[in-house]
């Protein structure tokens, strides 16, 4: 038998995505049986649950988990990964079955809903070494912890009334698109290390990984491992000039738009009149001003397996994923 630190904690969300009964889940815990992955499951009960489990299990002895959710659940988990006090979080395995509407960051990983395929990445072990993204609130002294992608003004504008459990994977579009009648941008003042964009502003994405709001790739350039954040801005427009947007915006050619600054940088700073709601990982964190950095390949995580899943995959499934 696996010791504690090898066998998988599963940390289950029953309310992500579209209500199924539990079936998702209860299709993926017969795979992983079948596979011969040693884990124990557990729920999650009330918004934060996730973190709370997350950080008891480390103390515990735990070093592998699996969140079954979407990037909500993943964030929970994230945050309570990184402020259980561990002298290296590397140490820390992180894999996802993603069960949400969105699913954006494991979008990023190559991991798809297909629970087949999950296990078989479980098993192959392949895995990296991820940035993970902090953001401090000087006003309260409070930091929390991000793996995907943050943003303040419209974008969390809309995350305040996306209803949860999120309805529909069109939900978010939906919201902003008709937000954007009476929506009125505020300004801005972002300093990205010695970069700054001043103006009003639609906006602000900083990206750790790609997506974003079901599919929106955003940040097209980001890399999940390269000490950098993406930051785009995005000056204020009108409904009828962000309907022509939304092509490049779902495909990746965002970028290029005349209406889009695009920067790179270790830290950023936002600062905002009046202030506006932050969010990461589609939850509202805090307000503006807000200071954002990484924290640089501190956690290992299970991407998509490469090619056939090798022979005998199952059988070293307890010795938990290998670092590339």
């Amino acid at each position: 038998m696996p010791s504690e630190s090898n066998r998988w904690l599963v940390i289950v969300n029953p309310a992500s995505g579209r209500p199924d009964g539990g079936f998702g889940w209860r299709r993926l815990e017969h795979i992983l049986h079948g596979a011969g992955v040693s884990f124990d499951a557990v729920h999650t009960q009330r918004p934060g649950h996730g973190e709370t489990l997350a950080r008891q299990a480390l103390h515990d002895g735990r070093r592998h988990i699996l969140a079954v959710g979407g990037d909500g659940s993943v964030n929970e988990i994230v945050h309570g990964i990184m402020t259980a006090g561990l002298a290296d979080t590397r140490e820390v395995t992180l894999a996802v079955a993603p069960t949400g509407t969105g699913n954006d960051w494991a979008r990023s990983l190559g991991i798809g809903r297909n629970p087949n395929e999950i296990v078989r990445a479980l098993v192959t072990g392949r895995t990296m070494l991820h940035d993970v993204g902090a953001i401090d609130f000087p006003a309260s002294g409070e930091r929390r912890w991000f793996i995907n992608v943050a943003g303040a003004g419209y974008d969390a504008w809309v995350t305040e009334r996306v209803p949860r459990p999120v309805p529909s994977a069109f939900t978010y579009l939906r919201i902003a698109l008709a937000g954007l009648v009476r929506y009125r941008s505020p300004l801005f003042r972002i300093t990205a290390d010695r970069a700054q964009v001043e103006g009003r502003l639609l906006l602000a994405f900083v990206a750790n990984a790609r997506y974003c709001g079901n599919r929106m790739n955003v940040a097209p350039t980001a890399s999940l491992d390269d000490g950098l954040l993406d930051v785009l801005a995005v000056r204020e427009l009108s409904l009828l000039a962000v309907l022509p947007k939304l092509g490049k915006l779902y495909g990746g050619r965002i970028l290029g738009d005349p209406a889009v600054r695009h920067l790179r940088a270790a830290t950023v700073r936002i600062e905002t009149d009046p202030p506006v709601a932050v969010q990461a990982d589609g939850q509202i964190v805090g307000p503006t001003p807000a200071v954002f950095s990484l924290q640089p390949r501190a956690l290992t995580v299970v991407t998509a397996p490469a090619g056939p899943s090798p022979a005998g995959a199952a059988a070293r499934a307890g010795s938990g994923p290998r670092s590339d």
